[in-house]
């Protein structure tokens, strides 16, 4: 908990060719053909809740360990802030040995011919969600942010906010990363009326404007980027990661009351979609997509209507610093 970048949900399984595991499942689900011959079965994963409404979902069919949830709540009241990467294996190990099963490790290094990571014959990341929480000292503040957010697309990955204005996130419904930015204090009141939240922690998101930044990386992106093995993955790596993936949030690239560093004739279409041109209708197909394309470099979308008040928000964002959170001294010593 003493640095800002956290991990909360952590996904994980391990092949033990040698067999003779607990069976651990919810029942089987299984498909027959129509002569009654059964085609494949499925082992459903099992739920282990918490004290405090947390679910892990666990499975072992007798070779393979699966597990998945967030573990960084797991039997805690809150998890505001979290653990680091090596953290959250050991607690699911701790998971694993109350079921009788091995601990997630390692194994073997090594490497294929023509392989750009090495590879590991241990566990296998399925899902990792890195978190940031940020302070933006006030609620008009984290509101102000967050419409500037709305504003901007990631390259291929298209802004979307959700019917509360408390989430923007990008790459909805991806295989490969998805990523949110979103109000914290929405969203834990939202699980006040179901589980226990603790009041001093509800007051201390209030008071500092809580905003948290959460990045989904999934099986595909893990395993592009040498993510896949438990041997191959560090926090110090995932903070790395992060920082690179995360300069939307931190970087303000183009100032709306200056347009200079657009070429033209780009430029002129940035500012007929500041005054609220309907591009769409007078451009061309071919002509939006290119500009489009070519805006997008500069942080503006020409296919999400330019609005006045995010306008406003982008000025007032160079007087907004967000500023990352640690744990406080007294959170550490109740909560961690």
């Amino acid at each position: 908990m003493e640095q800002p970048v956290f991990v909360d949900y952590l996904s994980m399984k391990q092949v033990h060719p040698e067999g003779g595991l607990p069976t651990i499942n919810k029942g089987c689900v299984w498909s027959v053909d129509e002569d009654g011959n059964v085609e494949w079965t499925t082992h459903r994963a099992m739920e282990h809740e918490g004290s405090f409404g947390t679910k892990l979902r666990l499975r072992c069919d007798g070779f393979t360990v699966e597990a998945s949830g967030n573990i960084g709540r797991f039997r805690r009241p809150d998890n505001l802030f979290g653990y680091s990467y090596e953290e959250c294996v050991h607690r699911w190990n701790q998971v694993l040995q109350s079921f009788n099963l091995p601990p997630f490790t390692k194994g073997e290094m090594f490497s294929y011919a023509g392989d750009l990571f090495m590879s590991w014959t241990g566990a296998i990341n399925t899902r990792i969600d890195l978190t940031k929480n940020y302070a933006l000292f006030g609620r008009d503040n984290l509101s102000w942010f967050m419409g500037w957010l709305a504003t901007n697309q990631k390259g291929r990955l298209k802004v979307g906010v959700s019917p509360d204005g408390g989430t923007v996130h990008w790459g909805e419904g991806s295989k490969y990363v998805y990523e949110k930015f979103y109000d914290k204090l929405k969203e834990m009141q939202r699980k006040v009326k179901r589980h226990f939240v603790p009041e001093d922690v509800l007051k201390y998101v209030e008071e500092v404007g809580v905003g948290r930044h959460e990045l989904t990386l999934k099986t595909r992106f893990l395993t592009q980027n040498g993510f896949r093995y438990l041997g191959g993955t560090s926090m110090s790596n995932l903070v790395e990661l992060y920082r690179h993936r995360s300069q939307l949030v931190l970087t303000d690239k183009v100032p709306f009351d200056d347009f200079n560093e657009i070429p033209m004739p780009f430029r002129a279409t940035a500012k007929d979609w500041r005054d609220g041109v309907d591009l769409s209708s007078s451009m061309k197909v071919r002509t939006f997509q290119r500009h489009r394309r070519a805006l997008l470099v500069y942080g503006i979308d020409i296919a999400t209507a330019c609005k006045v008040e995010h306008l406003r928000t982008r000025i007032k964002h160079k007087e907004i610093n967000p500023t990352a959170l640690v744990a406080p001294e007294w959170y550490r010593r109740k909560y961690g």
